[in-house]
Order: structure tokens, then C-alpha cells, then sequence
């Protein structure tokens, strides 16, 4: 039996970001009632005409004002009555400038359950955690095989003591978010084993994402595809092969971790499986042949990551992952291509 019933209550933060977007979307079909936070409640009847175009229920959704992640104020009347809670938003957003960026996410995970933890309601916390805070990709801050019990312990040092102690190199600014993600998530998990609430709590670490965007700009990695799609695919000669996941999944799985019992307490993978920049190359070429599309890359810069990520939980729980050619081509028609 679900952990929440039908007609739960989920608030969940940050929903008008990316992966909340599509998140608030799969949580209205399953039925469930939705409050989403918003740094200006002028977003949310954005939301609401995105949402009435995708079908559900808008008169089941709400919203609350949250424009700072610590006010233990805000959160309990954001939270007040929620029997589930997802965890999205990212203080400062994405990506932060600021290099408080790590301590304020972990002040905003801990202010969740401390205020959850006064609510006799709340049933489970899913916090939206990141690959980042297992690893980056490149030499020195991975492994060969990730698994949940995996973290990016070398990049957390690095971003703490920078060699020389010179901070604003894009590699100590990579490692930013990577303490941002690990250190928020294991505050998370500290702070469970320490207080044992009367709920649960699971984390779910997404790949690179791609998919439709729902509202705005497209941001984080899904702008990844329209700069290659407007000429501007210089990144793709530095940034390393990697994996990636489809939104869409990423918003199922966070619903998933949030309802079904075999699901607590986990780490969970959102990552489909490896890419490289030569196949989203062909995928381009293949379907949007009017666009100039960058020469193949050279030797391993172009090839899919050889490093491998046991993803088998998530994959279960879906049933399986939505391919890189339906995720970058639904990527590519919501921006306008």
C-alpha cells in the first residue's frame, strides 16, 4: 500500500524550477493535491495556465510564498497539513554565485525537517539531491563505478581548501555545486539519525537532464540543448562525457520515492544511462536538419562516459528510461525547434 493516499496533500518547493515543474505535473495525476512554493507569487498563475495546458487538475493546486529557505516561519505555513514533501529549490538557485552557496542549503534542509518534524501530518521527505554530490567527471573526482553509497568527498575538499587557496577558477566553481548538493544531502541524513522523526525521508541524485522545458528559459543542463542548437557548442570541447536522465523520469521517480514503502530510506539514481556528444550530434542532424551542427569530437572528448552508475533501483521502480533521442528531440520542439 502507498505511503500517502490519494488525495495526499505534497508541497513541494521550487516548483516552478525544471524538475519541479514536471514534478507538481506527475503529483496532480496521481491524484495527489498539490502546494508549490514560489519566491513571488506572481509565478504561480504561470504555473497554473502550464499545468491547465498539460490536462490536470489545477483546482487542486495551490501555492505558498517562500523567499527564504531558512524562515522557519515561512516553511510551517507552507508546510502546515502536508502529508508529503519534496524538497526542490535550491537556495540562491542555479547556479550559485555565492560561496555560502553549500552552508545555506544545508541551513535550508535542516529548517524542512525541523519544521516537519512539528507536524504530526508529514509522512516522507524526498529531497531532490544531485550526481553531484557523488562525483564529477573527470580524473580525480570519481570513481569507476558509482553506487548509493557514493559521495564526492575529493571535490568537497577541494572546493574547501582550493589549492593555493585561490577561490573563482572554474574548477573550484564546478566543485561549488558539487559541496552545494553533498553537503545539504548528508546534513539531510545527519539529521534523521540524530532526531528520528516520525517520517521518512529519500533523496533522489539526477544526471544530466534533458526534456521539455514547461516554463521560461530552459535552464541548468537543458540549456545545453538549445546552445548546440544556436551555434554555441564550444562547452561540449571541455565539459567530459557523462550520463544523463530524462525529466520526466526524474519527476516519476521523485513521486515514486515519495509514495511507495520499498523506496524509503534510499539514494536513489535519476540516471538512464551514459551519452556522448557525437550521438546527440547524429540526433540533431537526424531530426532538425536545417541547423548547423557541430563536427564530431575527436577520440574519448566525443564518446559516451565509460564509467558506470548503478542505476538498477530507479530503473525497477519506472519500469524503464526514456532514450536520449526522445529526451533531446522533446527538448529541442518545447524551446521551438
Amino acid at each position: 500500500m502507498p505511503v500517502l493516499a490519494p488525495n495526499s496533500l505534497v508541497v513541494i518547493t521550487g516548483i516552478t524550477g525544471y524538475i519541479g515543474s514536471h514534478i507538481g505535473i506527475v503529483a496532480l495525476q496521481a491524484g495527489h493535491r498539490v502546494r508549490g512554493t514560489v519566491r513571488s507569487l506572481a509565478r504561480s498563475q504561470d504555473v497554473r495556465n502550464v499545468y491547465a495546458a498539460h490536462g490536470v487538475d489545477v483546482s487542486k493546486l495551490t501555492f505558498a510564498l517562500v523567499d527564504d529557505l531558512a524562515s522557519e516561519a515561512q516553511l510551517a505555513a507552507a508546510l502546515e497539513d502536508a502529508d508529503g514533501i519534496i524538497h526542490v529549490a535550491l537556495a540562491g538557485g542555479v547556479p550559485s554565485i555565492d560561496d555560502k552557496a553549500p552552508q545555506d542549503a544545508v541551513n535550508a534542509a535542516r529548517a524542512i525537517l525541523q519544521v516537519a518534524a512539528r507536524l504530526s501530518s508529514v509522512k516522507r521527505i524526498v529531497f531532490t539531491s544531485s550526481s553531484s554530490a557523488a562525483y564529477l567527471p573527470i580524473p580525480g573526482f570519481m570513481e569507476d563505478h558509482m553506487t548509493d553509497e557514493t559521495w564526492c568527498d575529493s571535490a568537497i575538499e577541494y572546493f574547501q581548501h582550493p589549492p593555493g587557496g585561490g577561490k573563482g577558477d572554474e574548477l573550484w566553481e564546478a566543485t561549488r555545486y558539487n559541496a552545494t548538493k553533498a553537503l545539504s544531502e548528508r546534513a539531510a541524513w545527519a539529521w534523521v539519525a540524530e532526531n528520528k522523526p516520525a517520517f521518512e525521508i529519500s533523496t533522489v541524485l539526477p544526471n544530466a537532464c534533458f526534456g521539455p522545458v514547461l516554463m521560461g528559459a530552459p535552464r541548468s543542463t537543458a540549456a545545453w540543448i538549445a546552445a548546440i542548437l544556436s551555434n554555441q557548442a564550444a562547452f561540449t570541447q571541455r565539459y567530459p562525457p557523462d550520463w544523463f536522465v530524462d525529466v520526466r523520469d526524474v519527476a516519476r521517480l521523485h513521486v515514486l520515492a515519495l509514495t511507495e514503502p520499498e523506496l524509503s530510506g534510499r539514494r536513489l539514481w535519476a540516471t538512464a544511462a551514459p551519452f556522448g556528444w557525437n550521438e546527440m550530434f547524429a540526433i540533431f542532424r537526424k531530426h532538425f536538419p536545417q541547423v548547423q551542427v557541430p563536427e564530431d569530437i575527436p577520440g574519448v572528448q566525443g564518446e559516451p562516459a565509460k564509467f558506470t552508475i548503478e542505476n538498477e533501483v530507479g530503473r525497477k521502480a519506472l519500469g524503464e528510461w526514456t532514450s536520449l533521442e526522445k529526451s533531446i528531440v522533446d527538448t529541442a520542439k518545447s524551446i521551438g525547434y
